[in-house]
């Protein structure tokens, strides 16, 4: 477990490596296939998952409630050598609307400041849902509308708050 995800231990979470890889497969296939309009980072068979649980400069993230250890989303970030992080993530179609995004987020922003990296991401102006969740924890930044219209983003911690280690 790498930590709890929230202050009332609600929820917790862990790494991504290949022995939760078969999980985590079966998690992906049990979202409705509108979970992936917004989401495709990445390949999610078991090969696909085990590729990226061995790659050092990934970062996968189960996130479990803690008492049922029932997996309520999944939090990826992908960090390059020139300082830059790309993140993205998916919570489950029966925990939505529970803050567990926000709560990613915000682990995210500090996961990246902990590393020292900038932090980017695409969200489709579709997906309002995903643009609140990021602009609740975060000063998000439009930078580019790419050429599939989706917003090319940055992170930034909320009123240029820095996490102190």
């Amino acid at each position: 477990m790498i930590g709890l995800l929230n202050d009332e231990g609600e929820f917790q979470m862990e790494q991504m490596t290949s022995d939760n890889c078969k999980e985590m497969n079966q998690w992906f296939n049990s979202q409705p296939t509108e979970s992936f309009d917004y989401f495709k980072p990445h390949g999610f068979e078991v090969k696909d998952l085990k590729v990226l649980a061995s790659d050092h400069s990934f970062l996968a993230f189960i996130v479990r409630k803690y008492d049922t250890q029932e997996i309520v989303g999944y939090l990826m970030m992908r960090s390059f050598w020139w300082g830059k992080c790309f993140r993205g993530y998916m919570v489950d179609y029966r925990w939505r609307g529970k803050g567990i995004s926000k709560k990613m987020n915000a682990k995210a922003t500090e996961i990246a400041q902990y590393l020292g990296l900038r932090t980017f991401g695409t969200i489709s102006p579709n997906n309002l849902a995903s643009l609140k969740s990021a602009q609740a924890v975060n000063d998000v930044i439009i930078l580019d509308t790419l050429p599939s219209g989706d917003y090319y983003v940055q992170y930034l911690p909320k009123n240029g708050h820095k996490v102190v280690f």
